[in-house]
């Protein structure tokens, strides 16, 4: 640390941190129009000008470094006037009516201005008044009546401005009120590696423009939003609730559920709607300040009154309004009459990776101490089942200790996912980081291309499917008993990308086996889609012997599994799978069965019960139990889980849309918005993020947590069990006894949570790093083409879960990809409308002519029209093959 007078003030401050920081962080103001903190200096705004002892003329204090001894001012006459005079050059070609003015303060919005007439941009009309770093700048600078160009003619004011581009649903560009601070240029290419924006013109014509000029959605921008961030005027601003944010009413620190990385964002609200979203710096290492386009502008893909009201029983041919007594009376009722005559066995549960903790929890203790039943699964549950069976395997436990900030650092990193950057944004961001910043050598494993292969080494290629086999032979090579050789031979019966490809992947991979230091660390991310449960116990497996024979007893380390949905990991943790109670206690396990019968005051059933797949195929259930989950949407075999539901005697639905899941049920009772949950939910690096609720219920509306509470309370009065403790008055009432049951969860207590994230293991760790025989199933071709599906980066799965037409607001992802050699056997052009067709259904589309995927493939994003693909799939397979036709 170095010691420095600042203003007179005595200061300790890291040894060559940035001046500029350092004063900002001391709470002295600053103006740094083109600094963004954190990254390299510009130096071009030059408003950030300070007084050093001992140095001549006045440096920027966004290029000095803090040396020990160093003696600064920041507020001098001449400081002052220098600033004044650079700031007036910046203001000559930028609206400046307001920002000069002496009168501004006592100016309202509707007021005329009499001062010019022609104005038509003032700050009192401008949608960042008081959220804009240069008003800001001129008012800590007095620039009110500074106009050194007086009499002159001014060419912002003779020159026809260019238009502002409106045309897409997320950001707004407005070139006029640019000040070519050049933000936004690096915040894209050094913070989002993108480089959709970037400067044209010289001297006098210089501007920012997107792409090659065009609008904004026709460039490869991703709205993401961090040129939002970094944009020190209204010249990048929020296109949804752009004037609403202006008088945003607070802040609420939460957390993003779009995926399984666990984003911090703070949202901001108004009249208990939210408004508008900034990335929260402060809690989530691995997010830090950057989101994805779905965590930014998807709060409000669906609107309130597009969300269930009320609670609703099905009679007299429809779903009708209820109030909420009656409808847990009928929902009690009915249950305990399914119970007594066909028994526990005959009724199932669905918890949810959309739910919280505390709601997952609730799920299974009502299950099992209530009801006695082990029947606790969820649609979205196969797959991660099957990974965590191969990593329970490897190495113990499937809680493995790695932090997805170690991502950055690392210096391989073998990526096996479809397009990671549309499933996990910003850990594709991570990836990217270290590959840019860290020279890590990337290797991507993907039947399709994503953005992340860009930054790689290597892509290999495998035909979808068949990804095992690939893996399997560097695996073997890798290995001790195998030798190079066979990896090449392993590898063109699988793999569309040349078999050079291999080798270079796995002379890469070699060096990490060989300890080489230069290649250290590993990490390995692999990210399963939503279907084929084999497929993702097998890769998961190659992948933990990849992982030991790299790194050894270190490999759970740097191992990643990403699931798709937001708290899968949490799901699991509170018990919801047929095999395991919380904590991941075995079900047949009688010690960890008497442990939880004392910690809930009731016994516990001990055969495991059914799982999702047993739940649609056995018609002895008779009664299902769905919270937040919707397996008409994530469940493959649509037509085979719709038939299973319709049949049912009774179905609960707890969720705040109506989707096609809550059609059916006999009782719908309204949970809020993903935004006004309280509680938390597990990220996949194993996180315990905090969610607060930051927008009003909607309509009648009740917190999930509470609804299973009252729920709980009456069933158990029903069957005589009322000494079991369900009935909560908070959330937070709820963790502090998970904090008893679940040891993962022990120093997870709320107020630990509000500090930022916690990441706790407590003794449910690795506890060996084993190779396991592996024998993939590889997906064979049964004619027609390869069907692929996941999760894609712009549609919103609120807004698909009930069919919006605006769930993909930019329209990006309305197609099926074909290969161009395809497209041309077919006689598809680009936009001609195709058929898919198999035993399962058909599905029309628009064509998108693409070398993305490979040859007799086709690809759909998973949640178009609410997931419609899924028809086409089996149960248990990553790919379907299907016939395609030209409409």
């Amino acid at each position: 640390m170095a010691k420095i007078s600042l203003d007179g003030r005595e200061l300790e401050a890291p040894d060559g941190a940035p001046l500029v920081e350092v004063i900002k962080n001391s709470g002295t103001f600053i103006s740094n129009l083109c600094y963004i903190d954190g990254r390299p200096p510009y130096a071009g705004c030059r408003t950030c000008i300070v007084e050093i002892e001992g140095q001549r003329g006045f440096p920027l204090s966004c290029t000095a470094r803090i040396e020990d001894g160093m003696i600064v001012r920041t507020e001098t006459p001449s400081l002052t006037s220098t600033r004044q005079a650079v700031l007036s050059l910046i203001l000559s070609y930028h609206s400046d009516r307001c920002l000069t003015c002496h009168r501004v303060v006592k100016c309202k919005p509707g007021d005329t201005c009499l001062r010019d007439d022609v104005v038509t941009h003032r700050c009192l009309t401008c949608s960042k008044n008081y959220r804009c770093e240069l008003q800001t700048t001129c008012e800590m600078l007095e620039m009110a009546g500074y106009e050194p160009w007086d009499g002159d003619t001014r060419t912002y004011y003779t020159t026809p401005q260019p238009p502002p581009d409106q045309a897409n649903p997320f950001l707004e560009f407005d070139p006029q009120m640019c000040i070519i601070c050049t933000r936004c240029v690096r915040a894209c290419d050094e913070l989002r590696h993108t480089g959709a924006i970037t400067l044209a013109g010289r001297g006098y014509s210089t501007r920012i423009e997107f792409g090659q000029g065009g609008a904004v959605h026709e460039s490869n921008c991703d709205f993401c939003g961090a040129c939002i961030d970094v944009c020190p005027t209204a010249t990048l601003m929020e296109h949804p609730n752009k004037w609403g944010a202006t008088q945003t009413e607070r802040w609420v620190a939460t957390t993003c559920t779009q995926c399984s990385v666990g984003c911090s964002i703070s949202l901001g609200t108004k009249r208990g709607r939210g408004v508008i979203v900034r990335p929260d710096t402060m809690a989530n290492p691995v997010s830090r300040d950057q989101l994805c386009v779905r965590g930014r502008f998807h709060y409000d893909a669906v609107k309130n009154t597009q969300r269930l009201q009320t609670p609703l029983i099905r009679r007299n041919g429809g779903q009708d309004a209820a109030s909420w007594d009656e409808a847990l009376e009928f929902a009690v009722a009915r249950l305990s009459q399914i119970r007594e005559e066909h028994g526990p066995g005959a009724i199932g549960f669905l918890a949810s990776p959309l739910a919280t903790n505390e709601e997952n929890y609730l799920v299974s203790k009502i299950a099992r101490a209530i009801v006695g039943t082990n029947s606790v699964d969820s649609s979205a549950g196969p797959v991660p089942r099957a990974a965590c069976d191969a990593l329970r395997a490897a190495f113990g436990s499937e809680v493995l200790p790695a932090d997805m900030t170690r991502l950055a650092k690392s210096k391989t990193i073998l990526v096996v996912a479809r397009d990671l950057e549309s499933s996990h944004n910003v850990a594709a961001l991570r990836i990217k980081d270290a590959a840019a910043y860290n020279g890590a050598k990337v290797v991507v494993v993907s039947p399709m291309w994503g953005e992340v292969n860009d930054f790689a080494e290597v892509w290999i290629q495998p035909k979808p499917g068949e990804g095992t086999a690939v893996l399997a032979a560097l695996d073997a090579a890798l290995s001790a008993t195998a030798s190079p050789e066979r990896a090449g031979d392993a590898g063109p019966s699988g793999m569309s990308s040349p078999d050079g490809a291999l080798q270079e992947a796995l002379g890469i991979l070699r060096a990490v086996a060989d300890r080489e230091e230069n290649a250290h660390p590993l990490s390995i991310v692999y990210a399963p889609v939503h279907y084929g449960a084999q497929h993702a116990r097998d890769v998961t497996a190659i992948l933990a012997n990849i992982a030991v024979t790299c790194a050894g007893e270190n490999a759970p380390e740097g191992l990643f599994v990403l699931p798709q949905e937001a708290n899968v990991w949490g799901m699991r943790d509170t018990g919801g799978s047929p095999d395991l109670l919380p904590g991941y206690r075995q079900v047949g396990d009688e010690a960890a069965r008497a442990e939880m019968e004392q910690l809930w005051g009731a016994p516990v059933p001990s055969p495991a019960g059914l799982t999702f797949e047993d739940m649609t195929a056995d018609p002895k259930l008779k009664a299902l139990v769905v919270m937040n989950d919707n397996p008409l949407m994530l469940a493959p075999g649509r037509s085979r889980v719709r038939g299973a539901l319709e049949a049912l005697d009774l179905l609960v639905v707890i969720d705040s849309l109506p989707t096609d899941t809550a059609q059916l049920g006999h009782v719908v009772l309204p949970d809020v918005s993903p935004w006004g949950k309280e509680g938390t939910t597990t990220s996949a690096d194993r996180r315990v993020l905090r969610l607060h609720a930051a927008a009003s219920p909607h309509g009648e509306a009740r917190q999930g947590w509470r609804i299973l509470s009252e729920f709980g309370a009456r069933l158990a009065d029903r069957l005589n069990q009322g000494e079991i403790r369900i009935h909560y008055q908070s959330a937070a009432e709820i963790m502090e006894e998970m904090t008893q049951v679940i040891p993962l969860y022990a120093k997870a207590s709320y107020r630990e949570m509000d500090s930022g994230a916690q990441q706790h293991l407590d003794g449910l760790g690795p506890t060996k790093a084993e190779r396991q025989a592996v024998a993939p199933v590889t997906s064979r071709n049964g004619g027609g083409f390869r069907l692929t599906a996941t999760r894609s980066l712009y549609t919103s799965y609120e807004g698909a879960a009930i069919h919006s037409p605006d769930a993909d607001k930019l329209h990006r992802e309305e197609h099926v990809a074909l290969n161009p050699a395809d497209a041309t056997s077919l006689g598809v052009a680009q936009g001609d409308s195709v058929l898919l067709r198999n035993g399962g259904g058909e599905l029309r589309l628009k064509a998108h002519v693409t070398n993305a995927v490979a040859p007799r493939t086709a690809h759909v994003p998973l949640y178009y029209d609410g997931a419609a693909v899924a028809a086409l799939f089996d149960a248990d397979a990553p790919t379907a093959n299907v016939d395609i036709v030209r409409m």
